[in-house]
């Protein structure tokens, strides 16, 4: 019988969670992937086609960090018009030894927070070190997160923003220059964008969003939006030009467009481990393309339940 499981809310994730111990985090989560301590089931996906929503389950069970749980996420691009989050999501913890449910707790902040962690990882190992600045495709929820990790890695002096409603979010850029203490331009020139250190596409976009031969020797590009087969933020030109990185190639190639095996340079880890090297010469362009593996949600949660715990941040609640 389950007894009592802790619930944090959202407010609750957002006073534990850090960027940069999340990219800690993810740091260490991927090693112990490289080291087949990661067990994860393949996301189960349903599309709720009159709302163009995505409805996805993701498990795993990581034995080395005793992590045990499941996201349910949905995203559902059309709520933006009824002013609400277009990317939801709901996280459960269960008990390595016993089997019983131990938290449950918002996910939506961690969905973001990851998944910018992650572009963190990356950006630290496969972008110039020198990289001063970043130009991203797309204004929405997770291009925050995204901002907040690469400015963490990276000293970003400059970042040009681009996407279709970008001029009516002035507040939305205002606050996100004070918090990161980096100016921020709108620009609709895409050659403009594409003239920086670091990109990212972060967009639901179905097609590519530039001509990758107006790609700048030795960019680092972060694409995290597309992810089903049928949909790419950048062109194969881009690829072709690319050392792609993949979190997990077998997940990478059964679900993003316009990857295969014969253009995967490597797996993240691989590269955080030191076994290969992305970028050999200043003009390497490097690409990494994140799926959002369910390990990046079970190790974060993880993490903010210990800090729970340590804390004594949230609510017990009795099921019997």
């Amino acid at each position: 019988m389950i007894t009592v499981v802790l619930l944090l809310s959202h407010k609750d994730v957002d006073s534990l969670l850090t960027m940069e111990s999340n990219i800690k985090t993810m740091e260490e989560s991927f090693i112990e992937l490289s080291k087949n301590n990661v067990k994860m089931t393949d996301r189960g996906v349903v599309i709720v086609e009159d709302k163009n929503g995505w409805y996805g389950v993701m498990t795993a069970h990581m034995s080395g960090m005793k992590a045990l749980g499941t996201k349910i996420v949905t995203v559902f691009p059309e709520n933006i018009k009824l002013n609400k989050p277009t990317t939801q999501g709901i996280i459960s913890l269960t008990d390595t030894d016993t089997g019983e449910l131990i938290c449950i707790m918002d996910g939506s902040l961690i969905t973001g927070m990851r998944t910018g962690a992650v572009t963190g990882v990356a950006t630290k190992y496969l972008s110039k070190q020198n990289s001063e600045s970043v130009g991203i495709f797309g204004s929405g929820y997770q291009s925050r997160f995204q901002l907040m990790a690469i400015c963490s890695v990276r000293n970003i002096s400059r970042i040009v923003m681009t996407s279709p409603s970008a001029d009516k979010k002035t507040e939305f850029i205002k606050s996100l220059e004070t918090e990161l203490e980096v100016p921020i331009v709108v620009e609709h020139n895409i050659k403009k964008v594409l003239d920086n250190d670091i990109l990212v596409t972060a967009t639901s976009s179905p097609s590519p969003l530039f001509d990758g031969n107006l790609v700048n020797p030795g960019t680092h590009i972060n694409c995290i939006g597309a992810h089903t087969k049928e949909s790419s933020e950048v062109d194969n030109t881009t690829i072709n030009r690319s050392k792609v990185i993949v979190d997990e190639i077998n997940t990478a190639v059964r679900e993003a467009g316009g990857i295969s095996e014969t253009n995967v340079f490597a797996e993240l880890a691989d590269i955080i481990l030191g076994n290969k090297s992305a970028r050999t010469n200043e003009d390497d362009i490097t690409m990494f393309k994140s799926m959002g593996l369910s390990l990046e949600d079970i190790s974060t949660a993880n993490l903010i339940y210990q800090e729970a715990l340590e804390k004594g941040i949230g609510r017990n609640f009795d099921f019997s």
